[in-house]
């Protein structure tokens, strides 16, 4: 059985990793700033980075939330994203594959 959405244009690359067609600059908008970030902070004067990470530490022993997760985010890494499937009754969801040739 043939599927309906067919693209019979498709050019895979060996060079291309997945993702956005080749010659795609999307991915390097947001470089732009963290590279300007991290010429100002570290490359240029370290004091500044040390005086953000210090009122970042202050605010946190301040009870800062957003502050506290910064750095539980920073020293442990984000919390993994889990999602639940069920069935309609909140039991074991079952699922059945089967393939046609």
């Amino acid at each position: 059985m043939e599927s309906s959405t067919e693209n019979n244009n498709l050019e895979v690359s060996p060079t291309n990793k997945g993702g956005a067609p080749i010659g795609n600059q999307n991915g390097k908008k947001g470089k732009l700033f963290y590279d300007a970030l991290r010429v100002a902070l570290v490359q240029e004067d370290r004091k500044k980075l040390r005086k953000i990470t210090e009122k970042l530490i202050e605010a946190a022993e301040n009870g800062d939330a957003w502050a506290v997760k910064e750095i539980m985010d920073r020293m442990d890494g984000k919390p993994v994203n889990t999602t639940e499937l069920s069935n309609v009754d909140g039991g074991i969801l079952k699922m059945a594959v089967t393939w046609e040739k």
